[in-house]
């Protein structure tokens, strides 16, 4: 990584050329430090490093002040000017970041330009999500874990023709409607791997609301850990209510009003059941909710037992899925925890099972004692992925 940052701090009076050089030999004493100039009451101060230097210049800004109380000055304001980052990125394209003014990637390095950076942006460590956004658009490539031999249904194509007749499609974008004889075969479904779930892990069922508060997305440091997808749709409710029915009602159109945003139609993440155990010490536990067409699970281990649970889900769904259809599993890293996708021979609708072994990266946040992972079997997939 290379990084070159231009700062600008404002002080509370005007310094002349011999405060400014005692300020300047402190400043050389800095590791990144490049150059400095001054005018007036502003420094302006380069600095060059192989690595992200948010927290070095807060660092520098410390230190300054009680330095510079010697000389009853202040550091009225401070901001970053330009900053150009660099590092090996292997994502080819176009990344729009809103706080940054230029995001180039050639498939070998990516450069970020930021501008006029104020303050806050340093402190809350923006800059470095920024790089890490990147990075993970870059790592999206999937390793191999198993590869049916031979899964072959020769009558499958009859059985979907017959199936798809019981749905219908269009009315709802992303959501279709199940009639009586389709309904039937995803409850058998769900049924059967409810009863399977509870004999190999005791699983409870539980009821989750269906959608995450914005006021629990905002009050942890958990944005590296809500998926992208997770911001189509979101749930609001109209400033002004009662306005807004008696205008439908006279004219049956729905007007353009002011609305509240209060979450995100997804639940697929449980931050409600975390909230729910906050400050509590993991014990094993296995959880299941319905969520439409999606069977949603989440579970909790000691740390000490993390491991040996994992690795019994993941052979628990390997055995259970044959009958439906498994052609192979693939596993990537998402924020370095492991994610595993089980996959059919439907390729319009191979994902049959998605595990997220997050280990530590929740519960830390609620100040849960354990380690937990969650997952969604999609009920839909597996029926049209299932051997008769």
């Amino acid at each position: 990584m290379e990084c070159a940052l231009e700062l600008t701090i404002i002080l509370s009076n005007d310094i002349y050329e011999k405060v400014f050089l005692e300020i300047l030999s402190k400043l050389k004493k800095s590791e990144y430090f490049v150059s400095s100039t001054y005018s007036a009451n502003r420094l302006y101060i380069t600095f060059s490093g192989n690595k992200e230097l948010s927290k070095f210049v807060l660092g520098v800004i410390e230190g300054l002040k009680g330095f510079l109380r010697e000389y009853k000055l202040g550091i009225r304001d401070f901001y970053v000017p330009s900053y150009e980052i660099s590092f090996p990125c292997e994502f080819f394209g176009k990344v729009e970041i809103p706080i940054a003014k230029t995001v180039i990637c050639n498939g070998k390095t990516c450069r970020i330009v930021f501008a006029d950076l104020e303050k806050e942006f340093l402190r809350n460590g923006l800059v470095e999500r920024a790089i890490n956004l990147i990075k993970n658009i870059s790592k999206k490539e999937e390793k191999l874990i198993f590869k049916q031999d031979s899964n072959i249904r020769p009558d499958q194509e009859k059985i979907q023709e017959e199936i798809k007749q019981e749905i219908k499609k269009g009315i709802i974008k992303e959501k279709n409607i199940y009639l009586p004889t389709c309904a039937e075969k995803i409850s058998k479904i769900k049924e059967e791997i409810i009863e399977n779930l509870k004999k190999e892990f005791k699983a409870q069922e539980i009821f989750v609301p269906l959608f995450i508060p914005i006021n629990l997305l905002e009050s942890r440091d958990i944005s590296e850990l809500i998926p992208k997808e997770a911001f189509s749709k979101f749930v609001s409710k109209p400033v002004n209510l009662k306005k807004l029915y008696e205008i439908y009602y006279l004219t049956e159109k729905i007007p353009k009003t002011e609305i509240k945003n209060i979450g995100l139609l997804y639940n697929e993440i449980p931050l409600t059941l975390y909230k729910a155990l906050e400050n509590t010490t993991a014990k094993k536990q296995f959880f299941y909710y319905l969520n439409y067409t999606k069977l949603n699970f989440a579970f909790f281990d000691t740390i000490e037992n993390y491991e040996n649970t994992k690795e019994k889900i993941i052979g628990f769904f390997k055995n259970i899925l044959n009958i439906f259809g498994l052609e192979r599993i693939v596993m990537k890293k998402i924020c370095g925890k492991e994610f595993f996708k089980f996959e059919g021979l439907n390729k319009k609708h191979s994902s049959l099972v998605e595990i997220f072994f997050s280990e530590e990266a929740y519960t830390k946040l609620f100040k849960i004692k354990g380690k937990s992972g969650h997952g969604v079997i999609n009920l839909e997939n597996l029926l049209l992925n299932k051997i008769f």
